[in-house]
């Protein structure tokens, strides 16, 4: 049986884009949801958070987390992309905090980040690994 990570690039078939629940319309970008236990590095002020990857795209991240932060605030992302080892590092403006509940299954409690002046490469290593596709595993 293959894991979660064996599904496409969005847990749906290539060229859909993901949905937060069934029948609901799906998000605009093309979005990479990654297997728990994806990690990066959010920087806020002087203080860095170990933050979850929930899902990923070319715009922006749902970061699981419980950093101190609120909608607008510009931080520091730092993700290494794999299987290259490329560390990029992302201005990441807040745009929704959800930290009192889950707000689905796909999103548990964390916040949502909007990339802002994404530079062209490395924009260009941000699409390769959303486009991507994961590893296969059979167990």
């Amino acid at each position: 049986m293959p894991s979660d990570d064996a599904r496409g690039p969005t847990g749906t078939a290539r060229g859909e884009g993901t949905t937060d629940r069934p029948g609901s319309r799906p998000r605009g970008a093309l979005r990479r949801k990654l297997p728990f236990g994806r990690a990066a590095v959010l920087v806020v002020g002087e203080r860095a958070h170990i933050v979850g990857i929930a899902d990923v795209s070319i715009s922006g991240a749902y970061l699981t987390t419980r950093a101190p932060v609120a909608a607008g605030e510009t931080h520091v992302l730092k993700v290494l992309l794999l299987p290259s080892r490329s560390e990029i590092v992302l201005r990441a403006e807040i745009v929704r905090v959800s930290l009192a509940d889950h707000e689905s299954l796909d999103h548990p409690r964390g916040v949502a980040v909007r990339f802002v002046d994404l530079d062209e490469p490395t924009g260009a290593l941000l699409q390769a690994f959303v486009a991507r596709e994961p590893r296969r595993r059979w167990f």
